[in-house]
């Protein structure tokens, strides 16, 4: 089978990516639905709404980067253990 070829670190890392696409959507979603639910309670149409959708897509893509630095300091770090040894 082909799963068998590769290790375990290399399905680490492809778990890891994938889980980036997930923390910019669900940020988003949650962002928008304080802001929806916000404007609901106060009244203000669609103010709430539309700044916590921006909040909700800025930390989604803070949430992104720090996904995606980690794991290029993961693969860094043991490219260079290879390397020493």
């Amino acid at each position: 089978m082909f799963l068998k070829k590769w290790d375990n670190e290399y399905i680490s890392s492809l778990m890891k990516a994938s889980i980036v696409g997930i923390h910019l959507v669900t940020a988003t979603f949650v962002g928008l639905a304080i802001g929806y639910f916000l404007d609901k309670w106060l009244g203000t149409k669609p103010i709430m709404t539309i700044i916590f959708l921006l909040f909700g897509i800025a930390a989604g893509y803070k949430n992104m980067y720090m996904e995606i630095k980690g794991i290029h300091g993961i693969a860094n770090t043991k490219r260079k253990n290879k390397k020493n040894k």
